[in-house]
């Protein structure tokens, strides 16, 4: 029934005026097509600009929406929680505090699949500033290193089923952005590294010929073993804070759960065992509690707000560390993920 540029979603009846919708694109806005009294061969332009979520009055003469009116990115916003024992902030991508809590890092762009640079800014948000860039390479997931000197991050291409093979290795630089060292350098793709609380090993995801699992690195030695061996859907690693256990998620069944493991690959733990996928684990600072995300919620309000998403959106959820008092702290039709715990204050990011 429609054509031309731009997404076009939230239909509604009009009493005398056909069917109403709102339009993405550059040129996007308010559209009225056809008249209920004939054939949908009439399209009519209505107010310009971004409208999300309309709903029409039945008369046809009044419309409510909402529109995201703070355009800075990345942003920094107090967001709604279901529990209040939980602050949560809207930050950008791959948020990452340093211990001290005096600096919070993020990714540039609004999608991992983005060709991104490291922000670094202060910790309420404020003064953000291109720490690292590389005009060929995609720098992906940064984290402090436990004192803070070193950050560690993915550099490569991501997302193959989007940009072709995905090329990246595990790079580590100094907290003021320089002196790049790779600690990998075979064809494959390495990514996701998390630090040991002393700061001495890094484990991150490996998907090569030969080398699919978690591995651990030495950052002295560059002596590496494996961790778990076999899938590259083994992801998205985190070691606690107290140094026992290495949080990640697994692919198993036709979903994406989340396991724990001990740092010797032995005692792997299942926490989670719901419909939906669940990933981007992090652990709070004490140990004691995991935040992640969640799929089991499903799709709500519109299940395709445009075509590059078409899955249910993820909510943070908590859980304790052995799995026990799963719960939801968002609960909307946004994709919500890429999870970190802020140092500063007892509050998720």
């Amino acid at each position: 029934m429609t054509a031309g540029p731009g997404e076009k979603w939230s239909p509604q009846w009009f009493a005398g005026m056909g069917i109403a919708y709102a339009s993405g694109g550059p040129e996007g806005g308010i559209e009225v097509f056809g008249d209920a009294s004939g054939p949908f061969d009439e399209l009519r332009a209505g107010a310009r600009g971004k409208f999300e979520c309309p709903k029409w009055s039945a008369d046809g003469r009044a419309m409510v929406f909402h529109r995201d009116v703070d355009g800075r990115w990345p942003p920094f916003q107090t967001w709604w929680r279901r529990d209040p024992d939980f602050g949560l902030t809207r930050t950008g991508v791959f948020p990452s505090y340093s211990r001290q809590g005096d600096v919070l890092l993020s990714n540039d762009r609004t999608a991992g699949a983005l060709h991104n640079s490291i922000l670094r800014m202060e910790p309420d948000g404020s003064n953000p500033s291109v720490l690292f860039h590389d005009a060929e390479k995609s720098a992906l997931g940064p984290v402090f290193s436990p004192d803070g000197k070193a950050i560690a991050f993915a550099l490569g291409r991501f997302f193959q089923s989007l940009l072709g093979p995905a090329i990246a290795d595990i790079a580590v630089i100094q907290s003021d952005g320089t002196g790049l060292k790779l600690f990998t350098h075979s064809a494959g793709n390495y990514a996701f590294p998390s630090w040991s609380p002393d700061g001495r090993e890094i484990d991150y995801r490996a998907s090569g010929a030969g080398n699919r699992g978690l591995f651990i690195t030495n950052v002295t030695t560059r002596a590496t073993r494996a961790l778990t061996l076999g899938s590259s859907h083994d992801n998205l690693p985190a070691w606690s804070p107290k140094g026992d256990r290495i949080a990640f998620t697994r692919y198993h069944e036709g979903n994406y759960d989340i396991y724990t493991v001990k740092p010797d690959g032995t005692d792997v733990q299942r926490l989670t065992d719901a419909p939906g996928n669940d990933a981007h684990c992090a652990w709070s600072p004490d140990g004691e509690w995991i935040a992640f995300t969640s799929a089991r919620g499903g799709f709500k309000g519109e299940s395709m707000l445009h075509p590059y998403n078409p899955q249910p959106y993820g909510d943070i959820y908590v859980m304790r560390a052995d799995g026990s008092d799963q719960h939801a702290l968002t609960d909307n039709p946004f994709e919500e993920g890429t999870v970190a715990w802020a140092l500063l204050r007892p509050a998720v990011q």
